[in-house]
Parts: structure tokens; sequence; C-alpha cells
């Protein structure tokens, strides 16, 4: 891959094609997660490690509830950024989609299992990870528009409450499907 074919993607290397220390940082730890991540393939919750959940709501990090959107192409289409509010789990699943939603016995069942177990590993190293973005859809439900994976973890580990970006512009929309406390609206 050129040097033009590396901005293009917004992988920025030296001219002389070294990477940086940041870039071989990540590189390294994705490496090291994909290799761990196989272990948890399929496996039932009671074989993962610890998991918690280290929720990094700041403001420069809303990008991560999309999946590959670099800070530039964010700011272009969301340039307000996102809402947050807390939701209870147990009752926003009922408004969840069936495309979205993952029901008992449907872990490794939908969505990349790849994916799902590098998160098991990202997340037992209680590493930061964005809230997922939710937006209302015509028929009085919600779906995810990113945090797949995030919401299936957080459900298969029991927990009660979580945190969720929206657009401001659905906000109202998603106040009569769900109880939302919101700490910026």
């Amino acid at each position: 891959m050129s040097n033009l074919d590396d901005l293009l993607i917004g992988n920025f290397t030296s001219l002389n094609d070294e990477e940086s220390v940041e870039q071989k940082a990540e590189r390294d730890l994705q490496t090291r997660i994909s290799s761990e991540c196989e272990q948890y393939l399929g496996s039932p919750v009671s074989s993962w490690p610890d998991i918690s959940f280290n929720w990094d709501i700041s403001k420069e990090s809303q990008r991560f509830s999309l999946d590959g959107c670099t800070q530039e192409s964010f700011l272009k289409i969301y340039p307000d950024g996102f809402l947050l509010g807390y939701v209870s789990l147990a009752e926003f699943d009922k408004y969840l989609c069936h495309y979205s939603r993952r029901d008992d016995g449907e872990l490794w069942e939908l969505g990349c299992r790849f994916s799902l177990a590098q998160l098991i590993v990202y997340l037992s190293e209680n590493r930061p990870i964005s809230p997922p973005l939710v937006k209302p859809v015509d028929n009085g439900e919600v779906i995810f528009q990113g945090g797949h994976h995030r919401y299936a973890i957080a459900k298969e580990t029991g927990v009660d409450f979580f945190p969720i970006h929206v657009e401001p512009c659905y906000k109202i929309e998603i106040d009569k499907r769900i109880k939302v406390q919101w700490e910026n609206a």
C-alpha cells in the first residue's frame, strides 16, 4: 500500500514508511487481542474473564460509537455531537427491534463472533469503550447504529443500566419510547 493510500484511508505513516510508536502500539494491541480472543469464541459467560465496562462518555470519543468513523468525518456529519443518556437495559430491550436485539441463546448466533470475542478481551482489560448509538424507527422501536456487540455483552453479563448516544434530532422520538436519564440534553 502506498503512502497516498495510507493518507486516503487515514493511516498516517512517515515518508519512509516507518510506523509511528502509536501505530505500532495499536497494531501490537490488535494482534494480541486477536490471538487471545480465540479462546472465548462460542464460550459461555461463565468461562469469560471478569468484564467491566469503562464507559468513555467524553465528547471527544463520541465518534467511536460508530464503527470506523474518523474524527474529521464525525465532525462534518455530526457537528453538534450526540446526546448522552442512561437507560435500564431491561426496559430498553423491550423497545429494541428484532434486528438489533439478542434474545436468550443468541449471543454467538448473531453478528460477528470474532468481533464479539475480541470485545470480551478488550473489556476484560478495562479499556475505554464508547456507548452504543441508537435511533428510533417508524414502528415504535429503536435500533442500533453502532454498538451491537457492546449491548450483547452488557446484556449477557447482567448490566442493569447503560449509557446510550442519540442524535439530538431523535431525542423527542426516543423519549416517546424509552425512559432516559439524559446527561446533556
